[in-house]
């Protein structure tokens, strides 16, 4: 199952299928340098899926991961942030460094990640995503 560049010496894609195959999140932790990103992306790779990522941080808001109203043509538009864009496609939504996010960007995150699996956008009128597949 691991493409040529990648060795899964520890059976981790297997986990991850398993995972994914019953609709149930993975949380991929280990130190830096060992191939945490590279898991997650040979893993999308492997069951041509779509993937999304972003590097928290404190200086990570909200409006990176949901979305932000905008101006275009003299109208209020709503702009999706990657979180948003993710569940709406379906896919894999990779987050790293979840551990230096602050508490409001966790709070959204939580909501997203609940067994409901739907986001309510305040940012655009109250709509609700619920995420694909």
């Amino acid at each position: 199952m691991a493409g040529a560049g990648y060795l899964d010496w520890n059976g981790s894609l297997e986990a991850l299928g398993r995972a994914h195959d019953a609709g149930v999140f993975a949380l991929v932790i280990g130190p830096k340098g060992t191939g945490k990103t590279t898991l997650v992306r040979e893993f999308a790779a492997s069951r041509g899926l779509p993937i999304e990522s972003a590097n928290l941080s404190l200086r990570t808001r909200e409006a990176h991961l949901v979305g932000t109203k905008t101006l275009e043509g003299g109208s209020v538009a709503f702009t999706e942030g990657i979180l948003v864009r993710s569940m709406r496609r379906g896919g894999i939504m990779y987050l790293d460094e979840l551990n230096a996010a602050e508490a409001d960007v966790l709070l959204r995150l939580d909501e997203a990640l609940d067994d409901r699996r739907e986001l309510v956008l305040k940012e655009s009128a109250g709509e609700t995503v619920r995420a694909a597949g």
